[in-house]
Formats: structure tokens, C-alpha cells, sequence
């Protein structure tokens, strides 16, 4: 079919399968909201701010790493799969068997520690209907996804899998949104957050939904983002969930319209515009005809109350639902000093393969605003030479005046991959790649740090040339994992809690 063909497909989007347009009053509130605040220097939210720069503004300038970790709490009770947050001299992270830990960035001493749920053995999350053995990459699950801090309420936000009190059965496990003062080390309240119609056939199952992303603070509320077990297995839906700040109220929801899948699973959860509109990118979809585009493979723009404002997709989606090529492996970010989005993931190029893995993948420059449907409105490039696009990216401008570069890395399977952005022309191109480390990258005190969680390595690479600077093993690490810096030392999260190396200026 044509591209202008497939235009039309948008609006056969049928009455009830999926929310409707917002209203351009609706549409003007969203452009009146205003972000949480955030204290410079912090990390307080997934690569430190909402537009997912992973850009550290404030940190000194990084000329050395101590030759080995200043301190390693590896014997907290389960595994670290969030970015660690850094709130002045503390250091919070969040563990799959439900429990916060608060550490002193210094020492590494254990300030506190509070244990907010009973984490789910997969053998449970196996037993549910639809779901059969073998499914998911984590067990036990707990808290997956990186928390949020507000630091005006000093408030720390978390989203954890858990079984309900008394039971040990697929039927009680619950997805919980836990607030926790930072103050008294206490719980403030808690909220369930499943979106409406669980545990039915002709919905979904909890136990098949799993909660990876980052909860992100915006507009007064939390929102939530959902997908599935890795493998895809049993019915489910991806969701985003909002729930205000305070906890009161209604659970706000916006269901991705297939049948099953669209998950919404990058680690870096949603983006929020400076207008205060939502963006998240989806997985495959169930949909295999051109005739029915259910947001499968597609960037979806979403007012602050999650009432749908328009959508995006290239033109191969049904391809890319077919192949489990998920365009949402890796969430949009925005390009710094611009209303543009970046977007890649692992839909693939050029149709041959080596060892069963698709040679490369495509990335996509869009406007924040005006997704304009499928195949329209996007720059198309080549990115990540071997491998999809796994976790979140990070952006950087390099240099200034006539000599300033605008700068994507992504997060490739086969290492990081720098692509420089004309924002003139609306175009990237490879910049350089590197094979050290195939982690989501942040940029701090003048480099680019990434993790290799598949051998588990620090590496910090020059910003311009890919050349690896400073180089150290770590602890055993999780997929996609982040590293976090903030003063003056990086905070690696591990299969065993989290380890510290000093930066040295």
C-alpha cells in the first residue's frame, strides 16, 4: 500500500478502541502545565530531567576515576535494575525485592532502608492463565523501574510489583505506587495502580503486565508506564497511568488499542514537552493488516490527562509487529535547543541477517507537536550499526557558536553510537560509534559514561571521538542499566545493589 494511502488508516481507529482526540481546549491547557522543579546538579528523576537528556549540568569536569570502587554495598536484598537517584549527599536506589535504600554517597553506608512489599517469584507470575512457563528475564520482581524525588515535598515515588497480604497466588499480585517521606523514612501512602478490567481474556492478566519504565513527575501527577514479560508472553496491554501526586483522586489511563502487546517498556519512561504534553513509544503490536493500525511500533502523543493528541509510525509497521521489532526499546528524547524529537529502537536495515540478529536499525527525527501520522512528517537514518537501540539515549552540545554540534548517543546493542544532528536541515549522521559499551549513556563532568551489562564494565568515552578515556570493571550487571553521577563520584547499580568510583578532576 502507499504511504498516502495508509494516511487514511489513522481515522479508522474504531469509537472505543482507543481514547480520543483531545480538543484544542484541551490541547491549551496541556500548554499551561508546568514540570515538577528540579535542584541543579541532582539526579532526581531518570537521566535528570524530563526530556530525557541524561546530560549532568552541574558536576565538575571528570579527568579520573579512583582505580577501583570507593565503597560497594553488594549484599543489598536483591538486584538493582533503576538508575540510582543522587539528592545532594544521598543516594537512593530501589531493589527487585521491594525495598528502598538510602546510602550515604560518600561512604556508603546504609542511612535507612524501608521494605514496602513482597516481591513475586516468577513460578507465581508463571501459573496465571495465558502466561505458561518460562516467561519474563527477572525473578523475583519487585521494583523494576527508576523511582522519582520531589524535592519540594522532599517525597521519594516508586512502582512496585507485589503480592497482596495473605496470598501466594497469580490472583494477588498487584502493581502498587508507594509514596515515602525522606524526612521520616516512612510510608505515606500507597495506590493501586492496574489499570481497570484486569485478570479477564478479553483484557489482561497483571501477572502478564510488567513495569519497567521510570515514573515520571509532571503536571502534578505520577504517570506510570506498563508493558509485558520479556518473550511477550499472555495477554496483555501497554498502558500509561496517572495518578496525582497526592494520591487522592481517580487512576487516569490510556490503553495502547491493540488486542495484546504495544508495551511501552523503554527504561527512561515518558517524556514531557516543556507544554507539558506526554510521549511514549510502543512495542509490536498484534495488529498484521495494513487496514487496522492499532499503535503498535508507534511514538503517541498524550495530553497531561492522557486523552490521545496524535501518533506517529513509520510506514513498515506492520513489518515491524510482525518481526517483534520494537520501536519502543529505547523512549524518545528531545534534541537540545529544539522542538525535535529522536527516536530509534530495533526496527531494522538492511533485511539481511548475521547469526539470526538484524544488521542495524533505523532512528527518526519528528516534531514535538505534529506527529503526523504513519510514514509522514520524519526524518528516517541510519543508527546502531549491529543491533537495535536498547534502554534510553542521552543528547550533548558540543562546543559553541559556529563550531557548536548537537549530539544524539544511543544506546546500540553493539556499543554507542554518537550521531550529530543538522537542526537546520532535520538530518543526523554517524558522528562515531564505539564497541566498549552497550548501556543507556549519560553525559557528566565532560564524557560519556556507559555501562557493558553484558560484561559488566564502566567505560567513559570522549564526547567528540568515541575514544575510550577511562575504563573499570564492575560488579555483575542487569540489561539496560544506567549509570548515575553526582557529587563528585558514579553510582553503578548491580545484580547485588550498587558500587561508587570517585571522579576525580
Amino acid at each position: 500500500m502507499a504511504l498516502a494511502a495508509l494516511v487514511p488508516v489513522l481515522a479508522a481507529l474504531g469509537a472505543g478502541s482507543a481514547p480520543r482526540v483531545a480538543s484544542a481546549g484541551t490541547r491549551a491547557a496541556s500548554r499551561a502545565a508546568t514540570l515538577a522543579p528540579r535542584a541543579l546538579g541532582d539526579l532526581l528523576t531518570y537521566d535528570y530531567d524530563n526530556g530525557r537528556s541524561a546530560d549532568d549540568p552541574a558536576d565538575a569536569r571528570i579527568r579520573g576515576l579512583s582505580s577501583s570502587p570507593v565503597w560497594n554495598d553488594d549484599a543489598l536484598d536483591g538486584a538493582v535494575y533503576g538508575e540510582p537517584l543522587v539528592d545532594g549527599t544521598t543516594v537512593y536506589v530501589a531493589t527487585e525485592n521491594d525495598s528502598i535504600y538510602a546510602i550515604s554517597a560518600a561512604s556508603g553506608k546504609v542511612l535507612w532502608h524501608l521494605h514496602v512489599g513482597t516481591a513475586v517469584n516468577t513460578s507465581v507470575v508463571d501459573s496465571a492463565p495465558t502466561v505458561g512457563g518460562g516467561c519474563g528475564d527477572i525473578d523475583s520482581l519487585g521494583i523494576t523501574g527508576t523511582p522519582v524525588i520531589d524535592p519540594g515535598r522532599n517525597v521519594l515515588f516508586t512502582a512496585e510489583e507485589t503480592e497482596t497480604s495473605g496470598l501466594d497466588t497469580w490472583q494477588g499480585i498487584r502493581h502498587w505506587l508507594v509514596a515515602v517521606s525522606l524526612t521520616t523514612h516512612r510510608e505515606l501512602w500507597r495506590r493501586d495502580i492496574d489499570p481497570p478490567n484486569a485478570n479477564s481474556p478479553d483484557s489482561y492478566y497483571i501477572p502478564a503486565e510488567q513495569q519497567r519504565p521510570a515514573v515520571t513527575l509532571a503536571n502534578g501527577h505520577l504517570y506510570v508506564p506498563f508493558g509485558g514479560l520479556d518473550g511477550d508472553c499472555g495477554q496483555y496491554h501497554g498502558y500509561l497511568v496517572a495518578v496525582a501526586e497526592s494520591g487522592a483522586g481517580p487512576i487516569e489511563s490510556y490503553q495502547v488499542p491493540t488486542l495484546r502487546e504495544g508495551a511501552i517498556w523503554e527504561t527512561d519512561g515518558t517524556l514531557v514537552s516543556p507544554q507539558g504534553d506526554l510521549y511514549v513509544a510502543t512495542g509490536n503490536g498484534s495488529s498484521r493488516s495494513t487496514g487496522h493500525f492499532d499503535e503498535g511500533d508507534a511514538v503517541v502523543e498524550l495530553s497531561p490527562s492522557l486523552q490521545r493528541l496524535g501518533v506517529w509510525a513509520p510506514s513498515n509497521w506492520v513489518q515491524l509487529n510482525d518481526d517483534d521489532w520494537d520501536l519502543g526499546s529505547a523512549g524518545p528524547i528531545e534534541v537540545p535547543g529544539t522542538t525535535l524529537l529522536f527516536v530509534a529502537g530495533k526496527p531494522a536495515w538492511p533485511a539481511t541477517e548475521l547469526f539470526g540478529i538484524k544488521n542495524g536499525s533505523f532512528g527518526y527525527l519528528m516534531s514535538e507537536g505534529r506527529l503526523e501520522g504513519i510514514g509522514r512528517g520524519a526524518y528516517t537514518g541510519r543508527v546502531c550499526s549491529g543491533g537495535g537501540d536498547f534502554g534510553a539515549d542521552a543528547s550533548d552540545v558540543l562546543g559553541s557558536g559556529s563550531a557548536k554540534r548537537v549530539v544524539i548517543y544511543a544506546a546500540c546493542g553493539s556499543g554507542t553510537e554518537a550521531l550529530q544532528v543538522n537542526t537546520a536541515a532535520r538530518t543526523f549522521r554517524r558522528l562515531w560509534s564505539s564497541s566498549s559499551a552497550n548501556g543507556s549513556p549519560i553525559v557528566a563532568g565532560g564524557i560519556v559514561w556507559a555501562l557493558a551489562w553484558n560484561s559488566a564494565g564502566l567505560y567513559g568515552m570522549d564526547p567528540s571521538t568515541g575514544r575510550v578515556l577511562l575504563e573499570r570493571a564492575t560488579e555483575p550487571l542487569d540489561h539496560f542499566v544506567a549509570p548515575a553521577a553526582g557529587d563528585d563520584m558514579l553510582f553503578v547499580p548491580t545484580t547485588g545493589g550498587v558500587e561508587a568510583f570517585r571522579a576525580l578532576g
